[in-house]
């Protein structure tokens, strides 16, 4: 009853906070209007969907996810919150059972599975130079580099109603959000009406006493010398 508890005060804080910042008029995707924008540019990242367990029961999540949040736009200055974009993920949603890591331990849950999705929006809006403003690493790794599907350091996890992915619109035009998904591969695009430059990213890792640190530096567009943009610890 007490973590219950716990979790209704977290969401309703979360809310809470969602208000003052500006609610509805800071955040959120909006439908997209065909005639008002042309989408000259587009910058797009597709990572492969390995064989796993529960694996199906991710698909089908991920499917539930991307139908909600696909053909949408971000408008200048506006947030992007996936909680915000989700809501609550319950099995009434249609969302199943997938993995999940939950305190370094590998387990299933109802829409396990998402972190996929919130990864590869994460690593394509950092190297277009979004601003980050909420993001969590896992706490552990899984992976192998012969299994691992994107980078050390690129991951972002999505832990309802305390972890969120919140990123925000800092150039003077809209962006165009889009998925395609299929049974081995996710791929996300970001449209623009304007040209954005792709950043390079670089990692630096240093594994020690069974945990692996993970930097990520992004390219400056001032002095040239890159700008750490995380720094994280993984059990391994």
């Amino acid at each position: 009853m007490i973590p219950l508890i716990k979790i209704k005060i977290k969401v309703i804080l979360r809310w809470f906070g969602i208000f003052l910042q500006g609610g509805p008029f800071r955040f959120g995707l909006k439908p997209y209007n065909s005639s008002r924008t042309f989408w000259s540019e587009e910058s797009k990242l597709t990572l492969p969907i390995l064989p796993s367990p529960l694996k199906e029961g991710k698909l089908h999540n991920l499917q539930i996810a991307v139908t909600r949040m696909n053909n949408r736009v971000l408008y200048p200055g506006k947030i992007f919150s996936f909680w915000y974009e989700m809501g609550k993920p319950t099995i009434k949603k249609g969302f199943k059972e997938g993995r999940v890591i939950r305190r370094g331990e590998v387990s299933s849950e109802i829409a396990g599975g998402l972190c996929q999705l919130s990864g590869i929006i994460y690593y394509l809006s950092l190297e277009l130079g979004l601003e980050i403003l909420e993001r969590f690493p896992h706490s552990r790794d899984l992976y192998n580099e012969d299994t691992r599907f994107t980078p050390l350091g690129t991951d972002a996890s999505v832990v309802y109603p305390t972890k969120d992915l919140r990123i925000k619109n800092t150039f003077s035009f809209p962006l165009h959000f889009s998925w395609n998904l299929n049974e081995s591969e996710l791929t996300f695009r970001i449209q623009s009406p304007l040209p954005i430059k792709r950043k390079k990213l670089y990692f630096k890792q240093t594994d020690k006493n069974g945990f692996s640190n993970v930097q990520v530096f992004v390219d400056s567009e001032t002095n040239g010398k890159p700008i750490l943009c995380s720094s994280d610890d993984y059990k391994i």
